[in-house]
């Protein structure tokens, strides 16, 4: 998807415990991104954007969660400050199994970029993938807060 709508992002992380423990856990680390807008960010290294530099851009966000049912929920992300500079993303987080031990989180949605035309120029050149590569990191962050999070319930 492209255009109008946004551009399509789609990622998946594993994580290495059966769906029913992951689950409560999912939720418990969602409640906390949507309870605290600005306490969690979309981070880029900056040498995903081809520039020989190593540096980090952090920009805080503000997560609205909305559960769809057992296992998914519609994501809405934003910036914590002045959102209307900044890409905002719509989607749609599930827990899927994947495997008998094992289940993974997919996201799915698009993000839409600001500042219309000079926007969408600047991202698909000099910000080829930053969005991407963010919310990949971004749902990498919650898989591996959730398996912390569960494995430490289940031996508590």
């Amino acid at each position: 998807m492209s255009g109008k709508e946004g551009i399509a992002i789609h990622t998946a992380s594993a994580i290495g415990l059966p769906g029913n423990y992951a689950l409560p856990a999912v939720e418990t680390v969602l409640n906390e991104l949507a309870r605290f807008p600005g306490a969690s960010s979309l981070v880029l290294e900056i040498q995903q954007l081809h520039v020989p530099l190593q540096a980090m851009i952090s920009v805080p966000v503000e997560t609205r969660v909305i559960p769809q049912g057992r296992g998914e929920w519609q994501l809405r992300i934003c910036a914590a400050s002045q959102p209307k500079l900044y890409p905002t993303f719509a989607g749609v987080l599930s827990l899927a199994p994947a495997g008998e031990r094992s289940c993974e989180l997919l996201l799915d949605g698009a993000y839409a970029v600001p500042l219309g035309v000079l926007g969408r120029a600047i991202d698909s050149t000099f910000l080829c993938g930053a969005a991407q590569a963010s919310l990949e990191r971004f749902v990498r962050e919650i898989a591996n807060r959730v398996a912390t999070l569960a494995r430490w319930a289940k031996f508590a």
